[in-house]
């Protein structure tokens, strides 16, 4: 699997690149003596970054929950730098896609990546990539966690009944996953934080169920699951809401340490399954090499967002939290729990 994800990664570089060398490009940053800035070491600590569109590119499709987060704080920020950041869905390879498109245009300051940890640091822990996020792009800041990832299945009396097995809940589930190994299908997006969970899961109950990959966004998996193509979900609980409190769908748990204000239900660490547990915080990032300044000018703005009352609201309102993380934090925590990531597989 890992060469053949090299010769797409591979193929992906080549296109980003005649792509940059085609379009258009935005105006040099600034780092205050007149000169664009493209290292970060020896950059002036004033820039007039940004003078120009920035384009801002996220792995996942709209709607969804990165979606969301990233045009929430972009259009903040924009508001704040009096320029316009145009937010791209670039679908594909669980945010690989988009990573390397990323990687692949100049270090100017005008190319932002914004993802999860959700996907990175799962593909970074099981080598599926043949990059790292952790080293090789220049880590601006993180601006909010969620630690909403439900399990959902299809009610056995709501309007998809057809698919469903009749569970009622969690334990229901798992006894029917160990009299048919093998046979409860479950959405994972190999290389994401939904394979890692399911891993933990089926080692930790003693089941096996029948991983298959139906997409990596929010609405393909749901569609999948309501569709009947597969059996269970591991999604952000914003995406589901809705079908839970109509009844259309169950929640066998919720993956987080502590319980979620807002959802009730029971984590999995109640149930006895404390290795599921996951959380998804979401990072800006610019190509390595980036001016410090410019980093550290849009790291300074983000947190004046990330402190904004309004911005924790529209994030409350999809169960998640502002959370402030500034590149030298993001430096030593994130190749730390890529570190855990890798033990928990071996374990």
């Amino acid at each position: 699997m890992k060469k053949l994800m090299s010769c797409a990664l591979a193929l992906v570089l080549s296109c980003a690149m005649m792509l940059t060398g085609c379009s258009q490009q935005n105006p040099p940053a600034s780092n205050g003596s007149g000169t664009g800035g493209n290292s970060g070491s020896g950059s002036s600590t004033t820039t007039d970054w940004p003078t120009g569109t920035v384009n801002v590119t996220l792995p996942y499709s709209a709607g969804g929950d990165t979606d969301t987060y990233c045009r929430a704080l972009f259009q903040r920020v924009g508001e704040k730098l009096g320029q316009t950041f145009v937010v791209t869905n670039l679908t594909g390879g669980s945010g690989v896609v988009a990573a390397m498109d990323v990687m692949a245009k100049p270090n100017d300051g005008y190319t932002i990546l914004f993802n999860h940890t959700g996907a990175s640091l799962v593909q970074e822990a099981t080598g599926t990539v043949d990059f790292s996020y952790t080293e090789d792009f220049e880590n601006c800041c993180t601006v909010a966690i969620d630690q909403t990832y439900a399990l959902v299945a299809v009610s056995k009396t709501g309007q998809y009944s057809q698919y469903s097995r009749g569970w009622e809940n969690l334990e229901d589930m798992l006894a029917d996953a160990k009299a048919n190994s093998g046979v409860v299908r479950y959405s994972t997006v190999f290389g994401s934080t939904t394979e890692y969970v399911g891993l933990m899961l089926e080692r930790d109950a003693g089941v096996k169920f029948d991983n298959i990959d139906v997409g990596s966004d929010s609405a393909s998996r749901m569609a999948a699951l309501l569709g009947g193509q597969v059996d269970m979900v591991a999604i952000n609980y914003m995406n589901i809401k809705d079908y839970i409190e109509s009844g259309d769908l169950i929640c066998m748990g919720i993956m987080s340490a502590e319980r979620v204000e807002g959802i009730d239900f029971p984590t999995f660490v109640e149930q006895g399954y404390p290795s599921v547990v996951t959380a998804k915080k979401y990072e800006v990032k610019f190509p390595k090499g980036t001016d410090q300044a410019i980093v550290d000018k849009l790291s300074a703005v983000c947190k004046e967002v990330v402190e904004d009352p309004e911005f924790a609201e529209v994030l409350s309102g999809y169960f998640a939290q502002p959370l402030y993380r500034d590149a030298a934090t993001m430096d030593t925590e994130d190749p730390a729990e890529v570190e855990a990531l890798k033990a928990g597989l071996a374990g």
